[in-house]
C-alpha cells in the first residue's frame, strides 16, 4: 500500500465525509483535508468542485474521494473499507463480516 500522504476531500460540511476524517485522525494518519465550497442558495454554487471533477482520474467522479497515491476511491463506504485494511483495523479471520458492518458506518 502506499507510503504516500492520503487526500480525502467533500464539501464544507461533516455529514459523508466525517466518518473518513475520523478514521484518519483515530490511526494518526497524516493526511490532507480538501474542501470544497459551495455558494449560498438558490443556485448553490458548485463550480469549485467541478473545475476538478474530471481531472482527478477517479473512475467514478464524486464526493467524497480519496486519493492514495495509485489508489483513487469515490463514495465513502469503499473508502472506509480501504482504510480499514490499510490501518489494520480489521480482524484478520471474517474480515468480510466485518467490512460489511462498515456499510452502517457513517
Amino acid at each position: 500500500m502506499s507510503s504516500s500522504k492520503v487526500i480525502v476531500a467533500y464539501w464544507k460540511t461533516r455529514t459523508l465525509g466525517e466518518s473518513i476524517r475520523l478514521m484518519l485522525v483515530y490511526v494518526g494518519a497524516n493526511f490532507t483535508d480538501k474542501v470544497y465550497e459551495v455558494g449560498d442558495g438558490p443556485t448553490f454554487d458548485k463550480s469549485e468542485y467541478l473545475r476538478d471533477k474530471f481531472k482527478l482520474g477517479l473512475d467514478f467522479p464524486n464526493l467524497p474521494y480519496m486519493i492514495d497515491g495509485d489508489i483513487k476511491l469515490s463514495q465513502t463506504i469503499p473508502i472506509l473499507q480501504y482504510l480499514g485494511e490499510k490501518y489494520s483495523l480489521l480482524p484478520p479471520n471474517n474480515r468480510k463480516h466485518h467490512m460489511n458492518m462498515l456499510d452502517h458506518v457513517g
